[in-house]
Protein backbone atom coordinates (compact mmCIF):
# COMPACT_ATOMS: atom_id res chain seq x y z
CA UNK A 1 0.00 0.00 0.00
CA UNK A 2 1.28 3.46 -0.84
CA UNK A 3 2.41 5.75 1.92
CA UNK A 4 0.15 8.79 2.27
CA UNK A 5 1.82 12.11 2.91
CA UNK A 6 -0.17 15.10 4.16
CA UNK A 7 1.08 18.41 2.83
CA UNK A 8 -0.07 21.81 4.03
CA UNK A 9 -1.72 23.86 1.31
CA UNK A 10 0.75 26.73 1.63
CA UNK A 11 3.73 24.35 1.39
CA UNK A 12 2.16 22.71 -1.66
CA UNK A 13 1.61 26.01 -3.43
CA UNK A 14 5.09 27.41 -2.84
CA UNK A 15 6.79 24.10 -3.67
CA UNK A 16 8.68 23.65 -0.39
CA UNK A 17 7.16 20.20 0.16
CA UNK A 18 9.62 18.82 -2.41
CA UNK A 19 12.92 18.69 -0.65
CA UNK A 20 15.67 18.36 -3.19
CA UNK A 21 18.68 16.35 -2.06
CA UNK A 22 21.78 18.39 -1.38
CA UNK A 23 24.45 18.36 -4.07
CA UNK A 24 26.86 16.53 -1.77
CA UNK A 25 24.28 13.79 -1.10
CA UNK A 26 23.51 13.54 -4.82
CA UNK A 27 27.23 13.28 -5.62
CA UNK A 28 27.71 10.52 -3.03
CA UNK A 29 24.73 8.62 -4.42
CA UNK A 30 25.95 9.05 -8.00
CA UNK A 31 29.47 7.93 -7.07
CA UNK A 32 28.13 4.89 -5.23
CA UNK A 33 25.87 3.91 -8.12
CA UNK A 34 28.60 4.40 -10.69
CA UNK A 35 31.05 2.33 -8.62
CA UNK A 36 28.46 -0.39 -8.21
CA UNK A 37 27.71 -0.24 -11.92
CA UNK A 38 31.41 -0.68 -12.67
CA UNK A 39 32.18 -3.30 -10.03
CA UNK A 40 29.30 -5.67 -10.77
CA UNK A 41 30.23 -6.19 -14.44
CA UNK A 42 33.92 -6.49 -13.50
CA UNK A 43 33.13 -9.06 -10.82
CA UNK A 44 31.21 -11.14 -13.34
CA UNK A 45 33.93 -11.11 -16.04
CA UNK A 46 34.61 -14.81 -15.60
CA UNK A 47 31.06 -15.56 -16.70
CA UNK A 48 30.43 -12.83 -19.26
CA UNK A 49 32.48 -11.27 -22.01
CA UNK A 50 35.03 -8.59 -21.10
CA UNK A 51 33.89 -4.97 -21.27
CA UNK A 52 36.06 -1.94 -20.88
CA UNK A 53 35.68 0.17 -17.75
CA UNK A 54 34.72 3.22 -19.82
CA UNK A 55 31.79 1.33 -21.38
CA UNK A 56 30.65 0.15 -17.94
CA UNK A 57 30.78 3.67 -16.52
CA UNK A 58 28.84 5.05 -19.49
CA UNK A 59 26.23 2.31 -19.16
CA UNK A 60 25.88 2.89 -15.41
CA UNK A 61 25.52 6.64 -15.94
CA UNK A 62 22.87 6.10 -18.60
CA UNK A 63 20.95 3.75 -16.32
CA UNK A 64 21.13 6.26 -13.47
CA UNK A 65 19.77 9.08 -15.63
CA UNK A 66 17.07 6.84 -17.13
CA UNK A 67 15.97 5.61 -13.69
CA UNK A 68 15.86 9.13 -12.24
CA UNK A 69 13.95 10.45 -15.26
CA UNK A 70 11.44 7.61 -15.06
CA UNK A 71 10.94 8.25 -11.33
CA UNK A 72 10.34 11.97 -11.90
CA UNK A 73 7.94 11.40 -14.79
CA UNK A 74 6.05 8.65 -12.97
CA UNK A 75 5.32 10.90 -9.98
CA UNK A 76 5.03 14.31 -11.65
CA UNK A 77 1.24 14.36 -11.52
CA UNK A 78 0.82 12.82 -8.06
CA UNK A 79 -0.32 16.07 -6.37
CA UNK A 80 -2.95 16.68 -9.04
CA UNK A 81 -4.14 13.07 -8.82
CA UNK A 82 -4.43 13.34 -5.03
CA UNK A 83 -6.47 16.55 -5.31
CA UNK A 84 -8.83 14.96 -7.86
CA UNK A 85 -9.29 11.87 -5.68
CA UNK A 86 -10.03 14.10 -2.68
CA UNK A 87 -12.70 16.21 -4.40
CA UNK A 88 -14.33 13.38 -6.36
CA UNK A 89 -16.75 12.43 -3.56
CA UNK A 90 -18.27 15.91 -3.10
CA UNK A 91 -18.54 16.46 -6.85
CA UNK A 92 -20.14 13.03 -7.45
CA UNK A 93 -22.57 13.67 -4.58
CA UNK A 94 -23.68 16.99 -6.06
CA UNK A 95 -24.15 15.45 -9.50
CA UNK A 96 -26.18 12.58 -8.03
CA UNK A 97 -28.39 15.04 -6.16
CA UNK A 98 -28.89 16.86 -9.46
CA UNK A 99 -29.95 13.54 -10.97
CA UNK A 100 -32.52 13.16 -8.20
CA UNK A 101 -33.98 16.55 -9.20
CA UNK A 102 -34.51 15.15 -12.69
CA UNK A 103 -36.70 12.47 -11.08
CA UNK A 104 -38.73 15.21 -9.43
CA UNK A 105 -39.29 16.90 -12.79
CA UNK A 106 -40.42 13.66 -14.46
CA UNK A 107 -37.31 12.97 -16.56
CA UNK A 108 -36.42 9.55 -15.17
CA UNK A 109 -34.27 8.46 -18.15
CA UNK A 110 -32.03 11.52 -17.81
CA UNK A 111 -31.97 11.01 -14.02
CA UNK A 112 -30.72 7.42 -14.27
CA UNK A 113 -28.11 8.39 -16.87
CA UNK A 114 -26.82 11.23 -14.68
CA UNK A 115 -26.63 9.06 -11.55
CA UNK A 116 -24.89 6.21 -13.40
CA UNK A 117 -22.36 8.55 -14.99
CA UNK A 118 -21.60 10.18 -11.65
CA UNK A 119 -21.08 6.80 -9.99
CA UNK A 120 -18.87 5.49 -12.79
CA UNK A 121 -16.82 8.69 -12.82
CA UNK A 122 -16.33 8.49 -9.06
CA UNK A 123 -15.14 4.88 -9.24
CA UNK A 124 -12.72 5.60 -12.10
CA UNK A 125 -11.24 8.62 -10.33
CA UNK A 126 -10.77 6.59 -7.13
CA UNK A 127 -9.00 3.85 -9.14
CA UNK A 128 -6.77 6.25 -11.12
CA UNK A 129 -3.78 5.91 -8.72
CA UNK A 130 -3.98 2.15 -9.23
CA UNK A 131 -3.99 2.59 -13.01
CA UNK A 132 -0.93 4.85 -12.77
CA UNK A 133 0.95 2.25 -10.67
CA UNK A 134 0.09 -0.49 -13.17
CA UNK A 135 1.37 1.65 -16.05
CA UNK A 136 4.55 2.40 -14.07
CA UNK A 137 5.17 -1.31 -13.48
CA UNK A 138 4.58 -2.05 -17.17
CA UNK A 139 7.07 0.66 -18.09
CA UNK A 140 9.65 -0.75 -15.68
CA UNK A 141 9.23 -4.25 -17.06
CA UNK A 142 9.67 -3.05 -20.65
CA UNK A 143 12.72 -0.90 -19.93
Amino acid sequence: MAKVQIIKFRDFMDGTWRQQPKKSELKKLTDTLVKAGVMIPLAMTSVTTHASAAESIAAAGTQLVAGTTLQILAHALDPITQILVAISLPVASIVMIGGCFFFMFGQSEKAWTTIQNAGLGYILIQLSPLFIKVLEQVGKSIA
